[in-house]
């Protein structure tokens, strides 16, 4: 899954929203977005207004899943995240992953109002709200312990991955920098691609964890995240940030 986000540029920072029930007016209305302002675009052309656009606001790039739910994947700020109980109240649930700089967060499941579940990523066991077993059927087979090692042993681990880290290890311990000017270290041809994705926050471990949420969000709204809809046009939103 994190080399699915990859692609979409998705992987340094990612925070998303499901919620169900509700249309986008609706949402719109309870998180204090201006639809008059909303838009339809590809995810090329909201990056390309990401890129010029100023702060000060959330950026919403929403559109329904399926019957059921709506996606919600947030830019530059956390409105929708923020306002889980709200989007959740009278008889409606609502869910949040997100990850940044900072490492990921946890996962919120609310429904009708009230935080009913929420649960570490990477440590396994801490999990709180009215209800902490609430999704525990949907975890079923999925990995949330960073310090888990089966990863070492996953066939769909890429090929080469275990040399690059030596490699890397070694260059780390030795105080020497990737470059091509006298003193640093080229990067081997082969470890190209590998050099980008720890630039942009790979870590194999981390990476199952990441795949695990987002499966289980999956099951629960019964559709992953996929290339359909990355590839398709949305609604882009922008919320005023209140402090």
């Amino acid at each position: 899954m994190w080399h699915f986000l990859w692609k979409y540029a998705l992987t340094t920072e990612f925070s998303a929203v499901w919620v169900d029930r509700l249309g986008l007016d609706e949402v719109g209305r309870r998180v204090g977005a201006d639809v008059r302002d909303a838009r339809r675009l590809n995810r090329d052309e909201l990056a390309d207004e990401l890129f010029h656009m100023n702060g000060g606001a959330t950026v919403v790039w929403a559109d329904r899943l399926n019957d059921d739910w709506l996606q919600m994947i947030e830019f530059r700020g956390f409105a929708c995240s923020n306002a889980l109980t709200g989007l959740s109240a009278h008889g409606g649930r609502a869910v949040s992953v997100g990850w940044g700089l900072n490492g990921l967060r946890d996962l919120t499941y609310v429904t009708d109002g009230f935080h009913t579940t929420g649960f570490s990523l990477t440590v396994p066991g801490g999990r709180y709200g009215s209800a902490p077993d609430a999704l525990d059927s949907l975890a079923e087979g999925l990995l949330f312990d960073i310090d888990d090692t089966s990863w070492m042993t996953d066939p769909e681990l890429p090929p080469g991955w275990l040399d690059f880290e030596e490699w890397s290890a070694d260059l780390e311990e030795s105080g020497r920098a990737v470059g091509d000017m006298e003193g640093e270290e080229p990067l081997p041809e082969a470890f190209g691609d590998f050099y980008a994705w720890s630039l942009n926050g790979y870590h194999p471990p981390l990476a199952t964890c990441v795949t695990s949420a987002l499966t289980l969000v999956g099951r629960l709204t019964g559709r992953e995240i996929d290339d359909a809809w990355l590839s398709g046009t949305h609604v882009r939103l922008t919320i005023p940030n209140r402090l």
